[in-house]
C-alpha cells in the first residue's frame, strides 16, 4: 500500500488481491481511509458493482474470498465498511457541493474533501 499522490484525498491507499488469486477471477480491492482504521472491500474497483452482494450475485466475487479479506482486515484492527453504505448521502461539508454533486460517505472517508 502506498500513499496516493492526491494531496486532498481522504483515501490513504489501496491494496489488491490479484484476479489470478481469487476463485472467480476478479480482483479484490481494499481501500484504506486516512480517518481512523476504516477500510472498504470491493470487487474489481470501487463502484464497479453496486456493492459486494451485487458482485456475488453476478458471480464475480466468491463469498469465501470476501470473508478471508474481511477477516484479515479485522484481525489487523480495521473496521470494514460496506460499499453500499459509503454510497449513501453525506450531509456534512464537502467539495462536491461546490460542483453541484451529491456528496456521499465515500467522498467523506475516501474521496476528496
Amino acid at each position: 500500500m502506498a500513499e496516493q499522490d492526491t494531496q486532498d484525498s481522504s483515501e490513504y491507499g489501496r491494496a489488491a488481491v490479484p484476479a489470478e488469486a481469487t476463485t472467480c477471477g476478479t480482483r479484490i480491492v481494499v481501500c484504506v481511509s486516512k480517518f481512523g482504521s476504516l477500510a472498504l472491500v470491493c470487487a474489481e474497483n470501487p463502484g464497479a458493482f453496486l456493492g459486494t452482494q451485487d458482485a456475488q450475485d453476478e458471480g464475480e466475487l466468491d463469498a469465501a474470498d470476501l470473508a478471508s479479506v474481511e477477516r484479515a482486515l479485522v484481525e489487523l484492527g480495521f473496521t470494514v465498511l460496506p460499499e453500499e453504505l459509503v454510497e449513501s448521502d453525506y450531509d456534512g461539508p464537502s467539495r462536491a457541493h461546490l460542483y453541484g454533486q451529491r456528496p456521499t460517505w465515500w467522498d467523506r472517508f475516501f474521496g476528496t474533501f
